[in-house]
């Protein structure tokens, strides 16, 4: 009767390994560190980056003295003088548009509000993508934790069933025994190649969003498990509404927007063109004569004074406040969402930690005396199993769950708890 022994001691040794084992520090790498390397290397967001190189040279040419360059022409040519002979005449020309009514400051304005607007947005991208980097990582976590769970349900029905093939062998126990742990272990194999597909397919997915090579080798290192503690709706709203990037960025368009609108109306007003030349003229044998003047030139806005361009601006205008108030809309929905399931998930954890897992302790000892005093059998040992491996995997659920609503909840908020 040793292999009943076995069960209990594997069994016991699921009930003491709830908790995470940590991995080696030399191996580790924590949710932060993903984060770090993801904002360093991810692919999508280096793209996203050059977004805001492209706003900083349209700043940089808003900036320029003058974005007109003056237009210089020069032309040489010979005539013929029937008194004496051929004579060479030349000129050149200059000219050179001015900006005025502060057309300048409020181009400089403009480009200002678009990338800020475009920091804005950059920053609401890296906030995105470190909740996804943390979503990939709790999960693989969590089935991480899962896989070991099944290898050692694995194991436990493996010496179960080579036990009870010995038992049946041996005389002492019927087939039917030996068939019922041939079954659950190979239902437990299953389920463990299962398992470790599916925490191997989370691993890729964090390899990508790292944007590391699909064979590099990746170990994860952060608890699984953490002290969940109560937060306040209406201060994560507040932090929301203030810091959220993308917020941040739909302001930004509505003032590029505003400043757009002002530089087109004084754009309306033309700019100068100053024009200067210099002439010379060969007369005869030995003499040359020279002129020098210059002008200006003013367009006239008699037919297009911008009122095409000032109509479209009006809608973008407009369609940036509508913007403004929706997304304001959807953050509050976003962080009341998720303070919800964050709750929810924090309590869950909360009623196994303090409920659940003593009385798989107190159970398991119940079971063990009442085993050894012959009180029940193989049976209702698999039953006890069963149980405890439903526990415990609810329990590991439960703090992926957890995780994972921890992590929304500092997505919608924009920050950290």
């Amino acid at each position: 009767m040793i292999w009943p022994h076995l069960a209990i001691g594997l069994l016991a040794y699921l009930v003491v390994n709830l908790h995470d084992s940590p991995a080696r520090a030399s191996e580790a790498l924590t949710v932060e560190q993903a984060v770090s390397i993801a904002l360093k290397h991810n692919p999508d967001l280096l793209a996203a980056r050059q977004e805001l190189a492209i706003a900083q040279g349209r700043e940089v040419k808003a900036r320029l003295l003058n974005r007109f360059n003056p237009r210089v022409r020069s032309r040489i040519w010979n005539r013929h003088n029937p008194g004496s002979g051929n004579e060479t005449d030349s000129q050149v020309f200059i000219q050179q548009e001015v900006e005025v009514a502060g057309q300048r400051s409020l181009r400089i304005k403009t480009a200002t509000r678009q990338r800020q607007r475009v920091e804005a947005q950059l920053r609401d991208r890296e906030r995105r993508l470190i909740g996804e980097v943390k979503r990939a990582y709790f999960r693989a976590r969590m089935l991480q934790e899962q896989v070991r769970l099944r290898r050692t349900i694995e194991e436990l029905n493996r010496r179960i069933r080579d036990a009870s093939k010995a038992r049946f062998e041996a005389g002492v126990a019927p087939i039917m025994e030996a068939n019922l742990a041939a079954i659950r272990y190979g239902q437990s194999r299953k389920e463990s190649l299962t398992a470790q597909a599916a925490f191997e397919a989370a691993l890729a997915t964090l390899r990508r969003l790292l944007g590391w090579d699909r064979d590099r080798a990746l170990v994860l290192a952060e608890p699984l498990r953490v002290v969940p503690r109560p937060v306040s709706l209406p201060d994560l709203l507040q932090r929301a509404l203030t810091t959220r990037p993308d917020l941040v960025a739909a302001k930004h368009e509505i003032a590029r927007a505003q400043a757009d609108i002002e530089l087109t109306k004084r754009l309306i007003i033309p700019n100068p063109t100053f024009q200067g030349f210099y002439n010379t003229e060969t007369e005869g044998p030995g003499g040359t004569s020279t002129m020098l003047g210059g002008g200006i030139s003013i367009p006239l806005p008699l037919f297009d004074r911008k009122q095409g361009e000032l109509i479209m601006q009006g809608g973008t205008l407009e369609r940036s406040r509508h913007r403004l108030i929706a997304i304001t809309r959807l953050i509050e929905q976003e962080v009341e969402t998720a303070f919800q399931t964050y709750e929810a998930a924090r309590r869950a954890v909360e009623v196994f930690e303090t409920e659940v897992l003593d009385r798989i302790h107190e159970n398991f000892r119940f079971i063990e005396l009442a085993y050894r005093e012959g009180k029940i059998g193989l049976l209702q040992l698999i039953v006890v199993q069963d149980d405890l491996i439903t526990a415990q995997l609810s329990y590991v659920e439960s703090l992926g769950q957890f995780r994972q609503a921890q992590v929304d909840l500092e997505q919608a908020v924009g920050g950290t708890l």
